[in-house]
């Protein structure tokens, strides 16, 4: 009889071990991600990651490290995926036409908001995961190296239609850009509370407003003053 290792969910056999090993990382991270999700980075505790895996302490350690390298794991193994749906619509826009703001904004939130819209829920909880950390400095170092190459493709394309635009302006409009994004996925509840209306299910309902209101911040913030 072959038995299993309790601590890594290993067996030994070198398919099996794989296998059964992989299963075990992702039930972790996925664990972790609707912690981090929920609560913030600061309010979870390991032993709580460990609880909502229904794994033990070890198997979390082994699987995930520490608490930091938890989650920066959770954030590096999404990134890649909403990184490649941001360069392939850029590549396709500038296939089919000359990028506008517009367009380019167009590109930029869409990937963030089908992502936030798809029925999976781990991928909400990433994109709730996102919402929380975004507009806090303590996290950009991490984060930076995850995120910033794709944002500088875009800001590259911005300076072609505005060469002679501050850098620093487009770097500022960009990331308001993003916090108006990550808000629509956060705020929803409050949209519908201010209104007194139902709030769409999906964040993806509030693209065409979306796009509008950053094209609109954008083109205006780089009028001449």
């Amino acid at each position: 009889m072959i038995e299993s290792d309790d601590q890594t969910g290993f067996i030994p056999s070198s398919d099996g071990r794989i296998a059964r090993g992989e299963i075990t990382r992702e039930k972790v991270l996925d664990a972790a991600e609707r912690c981090f999700a929920m609560t913030g980075f600061d309010a979870v505790t390991v032993r709580q990651i460990a609880r909502e895996a229904k794994v033990t302490l070890g198997v979390v350690g082994f699987h995930g490290g520490n608490k930091e390298t938890l989650f920066l794991t959770v954030l590096k193994r999404r990134v890649e995926t909403l990184n490649t749906l941001r360069l392939e619509r850029l590549e396709e826009l500038k296939a089919q036409s000359e990028p506008t703001i517009e367009s380019l904004m167009s590109a930029y939130v869409t990937p963030y908001l089908e992502i936030a819209s798809r029925g999976d829920p781990q991928w909400r909880a990433y994109a709730m995961l996102v919402a929380r950390i975004v507009s806090d400095d303590r996290y950009y170092l991490e984060m930076a190296p995850l995120y910033d190459p794709v944002a500088r493709v875009y800001l590259a394309e911005l300076a072609k239609l505005r060469p002679d635009a501050d850098p620093q302006l487009l770097a500022t409009s960009l990331t308001l850009t993003v916090s108006a994004m990550i808000s629509i996925v956060a705020s929803q509840a409050r949209i519908a509370g201010l209104s007194d209306t139902a709030a769409p299910d999906l964040p993806l309902a509030y693209k065409d407003v979306l796009i509008d209101f950053c094209t609109g911040g954008i083109l205006r913030a780089l009028e001449p003053k």
